[in-house]
């Protein structure tokens, strides 16, 4: 969008002191995938989007490669690496789609911890009962919230985890975007999406919302090169990087603010492919014969999850993701008594989730294989972020526990959990100087 000069018109986000965010409405993501899909063609990028990645195969914390599943060919594959970067979605959609990102799965799997797995964030804007998440961008353009019996709710300039605190506690939230003016123009693409999804056209009618988590602080701790590191952070898993969604940065802190997603994802992502590139550049790749014995491993293991037994009683991915997502609206509060109930119920989904059933045999364009593994890994992220919040006993920035309301210097540095539910810790780094980049507060 440009302003009456004609420059890119800059406005000030949520909880933000100066302009500096600008969008295209509706066109605004299309518009960042199509820059991308342009970069892809111009360095001569190659994609594989029906590849699934199953296993990480490394050697004594040093990677070698992956095995993924080729669902176009029906094959699983070996593919040999001298450095791999994750570069996927955090957790977040355990909480509505379902869609998890793999690659901090496969290598959580594959014995890296996760950190500051307690830190997530709601997303204000989301339509009631269902995954529909509305830009906040609307506030901006003039579109309101208030109650369902007309009293408004104030948000004007505060941060995005105060205004869902907000909607939180108001009786029956809902968006008003019938007067957005000339600029609801930008916005004709998400009515329309709307109202397909949900019948509700925004032109004429209010939304109702309902807070959902919509952005995952935690993940893959990396240092500042984008390494993933283990223990201590002179420690690297070597050749192995993450970015984006999948790595815990520490860009945002305790709390992100509105619009530092895409710029963490876009720094994070910068770091970790120039690191990497000159990395390999005096690397060899390793011998093949850790890789081959993981692939024969892993098309035992998916051979496994195939055979036909006995179906008079099997579990399908629907039944767990809905156990899961019921599990986790129960637990509207963070406590020792909630989350120790939540961690309950999560071993016993995660054992209906370790045999849910196979039903379709081919491997080529087997989807629901790729939802069975997306729901035993948001399981397993959903497990890890309650065993880290039990660990961090106060509250601090997204994370607020009710027996726990104020903040504790003790516990001033990164909660690390592994795969068997060990709880380590990870100092907080200063900068190259010596001093704090940002205040831990």
């Amino acid at each position: 969008r440009r302003d009456q000069q004609g420059l890119p018109m800059v406005r000030k986000g949520a909880g933000h002191q100066q302009p500096r965010t600008v969008d295209a409405g509706s066109g605004t993501a299309l518009g960042i995938q199509q820059v991308g899909e342009e970069q892809c063609m111009r360095y001569g990028v190659i994609r594989r989007g029906d590849q699934i990645p199953l296993t990480l195969v490394h050697t004594n914390q040093s990677v070698e490669g992956m095995i993924a599943l080729d669902m176009v060919n029906g094959r699983i594959i070996g593919l040999q690496c001298k450095a791999m970067i994750i570069a996927d979605e955090g957790f977040e959609g355990a909480y509505s789609s379902g869609v998890v990102g793999l690659g901090m799965d496969m290598a959580f799997r594959a014995g890296l911890t996760l950190r500051d797995m307690e830190f997530m964030a709601q997303h204000p804007l989301t339509i009631k009962d269902t995954n529909v998440f509305l830009p906040t961008g609307l506030l901006l353009d003039g579109a309101q919230l208030h109650e369902a019996s007309g009293a408004p709710i104030e948000v004007e300039n505060q941060t995005t985890q105060e205004i869902t605190e907000a909607l939180n506690a108001a009786v029956q939230p809902v968006l008003d975007a019938r007067n957005l003016g000339q600029s609801a123009a930008w916005w004709t693409s998400l009515f329309r999406l709307v109202q397909q999804r949900t019948g509700i056209d925004m032109n004429r009618q209010t939304v109702p919302l309902q807070p959902t988590v919509g952005h995952t602080l935690g993940g893959l701790p990396v240092d500042g090169h984008g390494r993933c590191v283990v223990g201590t952070w002179s420690r690297w898993f070597t050749g192995l990087y993450a970015a984006g969604g999948a790595a815990c940065t520490g860009f945002h802190g305790a709390a992100p603010l509105s619009g530092n997603r895409l710029l963490d994802a876009i720094s994070s992502g910068t770091s970790a492919g120039s690191e990497a590139g000159k990395w390999v550049s005096g690397r060899k790749f390793s011998a093949s014969s850790g890789l081959e014995a993981a692939l024969a491993e892993a098309e035992s293991d998916v051979s496994a999850m195939m055979e036909t037994g006995d179906e008079s009683h099997v579990v399908r991915c629907g039944t767990v993701m809905s156990s899961l997502q019921a599990a986790l609206t129960a637990t509207s509060s963070l406590s020792a008594n909630s989350m120790n109930n939540l961690h309950a119920k999560l071993e016993q989904i995660s054992i209906s989730a370790e045999s849910l059933h196979v039903d379709q045999k081919s491997l080529i364009a087997n989807t629901n294989l790729l939802e069975i593994l997306r729901a035993q890994a948001a399981v397993r992220m959903v497990t890890a972020s309650v065993q880290s919040g039990l660990a961090r006993e106060e509250s601090r920035g997204a994370f607020q526990r009710v027996d726990f309301p104020e903040s504790n210097d003790d516990y001033l540095h990164h909660i690390t959990v592994d795969r068997e539910g060990t709880v380590g810790s990870l100092a907080i780094k200063k900068g190259a100087g010596g001093h704090w980049v940002l205040p831990p507060q």
